[in-house]
C-alpha cells in the first residue's frame, strides 16, 4: 500500500508539473525578453551619453586650440617687436634707452609690421574672463621681461 501511495503522489506531481511547465516556460521567456529590452535601452542611453561626451570634448579642444593660436600670435608679435628693437638699436645706440624709459605696454600693443593681423585683445573678447586674465598676465610679464633684459645683438 505504501508503494501505491508513492506511485500515486509521483503521478500527481508529474501531472501537476506537466500542467505548470508551459506557464513557467512562458514566464521565463517573458523575463528573458524584458531583460533583453532593458539591456537595449541601457546600451542606447550609453551611446547617447558617449556622443554627448564627444561633443563636449570637441568643444573644449576647440577652445584649447583657439587659446594656442592666440598665444602663438602673441609670441609672433613679441618676436617681431624684439626684432624691431634690435634693428633700432643697431641703427642708433640711443633708441634702446629711450624705449626702456617708456611705460610698459602689453605685448599686443608692441610695434609690428603694418600688415599685422588684428591684435589679441580684439580676439579675446569671445574668451572667458579667466582666460583673458591669464593672457593679460602673460602679456604683462613678457613686456616687463622684454624691457628689463638687455637686447642681445
Amino acid at each position: 500500500m505504501n508503494g501505491s501511495l508513492t506511485h500515486d503522489l509521483t503521478q500527481d506531481l508529474t501531472h501537476g508539473l506537466a500542467l505548470l511547465w508551459p506557464h513557467l516556460h512562458d514566464i521565463s521567456v517573458s523575463a528573458l525578453a524584458a531583460a533583453v529590452a532593458t539591456l537595449g535601452v541601457v546600451i542606447m542611453l550609453e551611446l547617447r551619453s558617449v556622443l554627448k561626451l564627444r561633443q563636449v570634448v570637441d568643444g573644449n579642444l576647440a577652445r584649447v586650440f583657439e587659446q594656442l593660436d592666440l598665444l602663438r600670435f602673441e609670441n609672433q608679435q613679441l618676436i617681431e617687436g624684439q626684432q624691431l628693437l634690435i634693428e633700432a638699436r643697431t641703427q642708433s645706440g640711443t633708441a634702446l634707452p629711450a624705449l626702456r624709459a617708456a611705460p610698459a605696454q602689453p605685448a599686443s600693443a608692441q610695434p609690428g609690421p603694418p600688415t599685422a593681423a588684428p591684435s589679441a585683445t580684439t580676439t579675446t573678447t569671445t574668451v572667458h574672463s579667466g582666460e583673458v586674465r591669464l593672457l593679460s598676465s602673460l602679456a604683462q610679464a613678457r613686456a616687463r621681461r622684454a624691457l628689463s633684459e638687455p637686447v642681445r645683438a
